[in-house]
């Protein structure tokens, strides 16, 4: 395998993966020696996965409400899910289900609930502050070891976002250090656009060997790299750091752990599912020392043949998560590490054309499920409740806001902390004064 001059040219770009020069080298400050949380990782499951046929079933409701997939109990007295969700329900007393979080969009208008879940704050793609996600803050109050991204997201962080994820008014020192595959082979032309070129994570090893051998080549002799300033060599240090090769090296894992995180993988889906090796990727990179890892686990904005979609992806995000659940409890990493898995919205509760071979679930901005374990957050809990139908919070309803000040408060930073607009204009990072979900956490 060989990387082009142009490759190289691609990954030292004045924007190297979102890491800013000065910023690179800054001080680190010292985590909260009070946070619960150290580290977090976020499968996001954009689209919107189907909350009543995941983890809020209604089997009482009519056939056109209830769907097809049954429930089963789980290991925590009262709460059941779906039945394509056997090892989770097995694993529940791992987790929190949250159901009474929404973004109250009306039906068909969620083009910010991306944005506004992964910041906790109202945000458009245009328009609005450009609020940073919650990687990004920690990027800046609290950056990690300085041989590895403090906050990495493999592969896609646009869905649904117009590529608007990426930025915050933060500035690029704080973007993600994005690893995503090249779409348009012109690097050139986005020399300053935080990405990494890495093809598929099995093939990584190779990715690695021949980026190193590159880049200590062309460090001492191309005059572009040469010419960098001390900062921008520091952030091109990244990408020869020990600590990352060997995180991203997924060959040093037996194939029966790889296999537990594959093995429902299908082998033709009706929509993109994601890469189930990113569950193994982020428990590698945690391990190491990364404090936030993101990643976006498939297409889950079925509109049509929600049920066909459902028996295709939804069993592999069952074993992928109990994997990493299972993988961080035996490493004693699940006390400090908080794992989320939410999408944008739910789905909706009635069915379109129930009796139909393509019968499906519309958007649904009203109800849905956040799972969050570790790092603070209650184990075998479940926090609020919708209607008979699904189609409404019933009870304990909390704003998006919320959500992000309880994440903020067991990653140990206050969510009342002022940041600065490029405008010089103070802003909290939770601009709105929401309670935190006190029943969710420890």
């Amino acid at each position: 395998m060989s990387i082009s001059r142009r490759d190289v040219l691609k990954i030292g770009g004045l924007g190297l993966c979102g890491v800013g020069a000065r910023d690179v080298i800054r001080a680190h400050a010292a985590p909260d020696s009070s946070a619960k949380a150290k580290q977090m990782i976020v499968c996001w499951l954009g689209g919107g996965p189907p909350h009543t046929d995941m983890f809020d079933l209604k089997p009482d409701s009519s056939e056109e409400y209830r769907g097809i997939f049954k429930p089963i109990q789980t290991n925590v007295t009262g709460l059941q899910v779906g039945e394509l969700l056997p090892e989770l329900a097995k694993r529940a007393d791992k987790y929190t289900v949250i159901r009474s979080v929404s973004t109250l969009n009306k039906p068909g208008d969620h083009s910010q609930a991306p944005l506004y879940w992964l910041t906790g704050n109202p945000r458009l793609t245009t328009g609005s502050d450009e609020y940073p996600m919650y990687g990004s803050v920690v990027n800046k109050l609290r950056p990690g070891p300085k041989d590895l991204p403090t906050f990495a997201v493999l592969d896609e962080i646009d869905v649904h976002t117009h590529n608007a994820l990426a930025r915050n008014f933060m500035g690029s020192a704080h973007s993600p250090f994005i690893m995503q595959p090249l779409k348009d082979k012109d690097a050139v032309t986005k020399m300053l656009t935080p990405q990494l070129e890495v093809p598929a994570f099995d093939k990584n090893a190779d990715l690695l060997k021949a980026l190193d051998t590159k880049l200590r080549r062309d460090d001492t002799q191309d005059e572009l790299i040469a010419g960098l300033d001390q900062y921008q060599q520091t952030a091109f240090n990244l990408l020869r750091s020990p600590k990352l090769r060997q995180a991203l090296d997924i060959s040093k894992e037996s194939a029966k752990s790889v296999e537990r995180f594959t093995r429902n993988k299908p082998m033709k889906a009706r929509y993109p599912i994601g890469d189930p090796l990113h569950f193994l990727l982020a428990r590698r990179l945690v391990e190491a020392g990364v404090p936030v890892v993101h990643f976006n686990l498939g297409y889950w904005d079925w509109h049509g043949d929600n049920f066909t979609a459902g028996k295709q992806q939804i069993p592999m995000f069952d074993s992928c998560l109990a994997a990493l659940l299972d993988d961080l409890e035996s490493r004693g990493l699940l006390e400090s590490t908080i794992v989320l898995a939410l999408g944008e919205m739910g789905r909706k509760p009635k069915i379109d054309s129930p009796k139909a071979v393509g019968a499906g679930r519309d958007h649904w901005d009203y109800a849905q499920f956040v799972i969050a374990a570790g790092g603070g957050f209650n184990r075998g809990c479940v926090v609020g409740s919708t209607d008979k139908l699904g189609e409404r919070v019933k009870d304990n309803f909390y704003k998006v806001e919320s959500f992000g000040r309880t994440l903020y408060h067991l990653l140990g930073i206050d969510p009342d902390t002022v940041i600065h607009t490029p405008a010089n204009r103070p802003v909290k990072l939770i601009v709105e004064d929401a309670p935190i979900i006190k029943e969710a956490i420890a």
